[in-house]
């Protein structure tokens, strides 16, 4: 009975050092910001609260005044949310309004246009560099228009879409880069938007800029549907799959003309709101991966892919094999310091993709809560859920 007691713990603590999940740590928290935040009506520590429960930790509101900022400012700062300021202060006497918010703690940056086209660049440029003639710790924010046609882009002023974006890197001082999104369709996803994220993530990366990019948080017309969870994995997990280190919802807050948002036109919350706090927790447990990745490679799975992507040809050693059915998948490989990623995001938004897939041992697997386990304990087929996300993760080649 002694051997059989002794056998059973010998199998218990082998099983568990097979199965031990180890869990990734990021030093900091993935940002993620809500656009058309609260209004300056509504500033008051329990709207703030309000917002950073539902997983925002940046926040960009219009207010009418600075001393409406400063306000907005303090209370961010109770609740940890940072603020990219935005008042006309800013713009009309950029040194004064500099100078009283750039060692507020609670300050990101500072708001200065949405959607410019190349005519505007010289403006903005000039005005970056009246704000970096006293703050370069904080950025400015401009955030650029969608990449709805890659290559004509005339109405932007430039002969292509990855023109407009570099000319703007290269003429307006700016730390990090933005653009706006928004694919999910009533019937499907827009033909153009991956073949826009990947224009988009190479010339972050030639620049050696990072990038932030959206999630639609609303219905702005009867061509988008309200948000679902699967709508906003997809959303979310694509632009991370293509190197974005920074999200974005637009509009927090309802105006009139919108469909929905995650709060009301009455002040209160609608189903918006909690499908978009369950996804910001799920992703920010992930942190550990996104948040100071570099992309290796991004391709796509599937008979037919989407326009402007690459077909996945070749895999890395770590894995030996991987096979999609269904409609197909993102696949993104991330590297992070000790760590690389395997990243696959289903593509559908209605039905599950099973997969096939079998590593080495250095193979394991990333849960949902950022441990690790090695993928070795799990069957090599399984499913990924509408827009959702499998993470697979190897040491990094030296």
């Amino acid at each position: 009975m002694r051997k059989i007691l002794l056998l059973g713990t010998f199998v218990l603590i082998t099983f568990f050092k097979i199965s031990a999940q180890e869990k990734l740590i990021s030093d900091k928290p993935l940002p993620i910001m809500a656009w058309a935040g609260i209004p300056e009506t509504e500033t008051n520590l329990e709207r703030f609260r309000e917002l950073k429960d539902m997983g925002i930790n940046v926040n960009l509101s219009n207010y009418p005044s600075a001393d409406a900022m400063q306000k907005a400012l303090d209370l961010a700062l109770q609740v940890g949310i940072k603020m990219v300021t935005s008042c006309p202060e800013l713009k009309s006497d950029p040194e004064t309004t500099v100078k009283r918010f750039m060692n507020h703690p609670a300050l990101a940056g500072y708001f200065l246009r949405d959607e410019p086209v190349r005519k505007d660049f010289a403006e903005l440029a000039a005005w970056a560099k009246k704000i970096e003639a006293f703050d370069k710790k904080h950025f400015c924010f401009v955030n650029l228009i969608s990449s709805i046609n890659t290559t004509k882009s005339e109405a932007l002023g430039t002969a292509s879409y990855a023109e407009y974006v570099s000319t703007f890197a290269n003429e307006v001082p700016s730390q990090l880069l933005s653009f706006d999104f928004y694919p999910i369709l009533t019937e499907g996803i827009h033909e153009s938007w991956y073949a826009g994220l990947e224009v988009f993530s190479v010339e972050a990366k030639k620049l050696n800029k990072p990038f932030w990019a959206f999630g639609l948080a609303s219905s702005y017309n009867e061509l988008h549907p309200v948000p679902t969870i699967a709508a906003l994995r997809l959303q979310l997990y694509s632009n991370l799959a293509y190197g974005a280190q920074g999200l974005e919802f637009w509009a927090y807050w309802m105006s009139p003309g919108l469909r929905c948002a995650p709060i009301g036109l009455d002040g209160k919350r609608t189903l918006v709101y909690d499908r978009i706090k369950a996804v910001n927790n799920e992703i920010q447990n992930l942190a550990g991966v996104f948040v100071g990745a570099k992309v290796v490679a991004v391709r796509h799975t599937g008979v037919v892919i989407p326009k402007g992507t690459s077909q996945l040809t070749s895999l890395p050693s770590a894995i030996k094999v991987f096979e999609t059915e269904g409609s197909g998948a993102v696949v993104s490989i991330l590297e992070n310091g000790a760590n690389t990623f395997f990243m696959v995001v289903n593509r559908d938004l209605n039905k599950n993709l099973p997969i096939i897939i079998q590593g080495d041992e250095s193979l394991k697997k990333v849960l949902k809560d950022g441990s690790t386990v090695k993928a070795s304990v799990y069957s090599n087929t399984t499913e990924i859920e509408p827009g959702d996300v499998a993470i697979y993760m190897f040491p990094t080649k030296k």
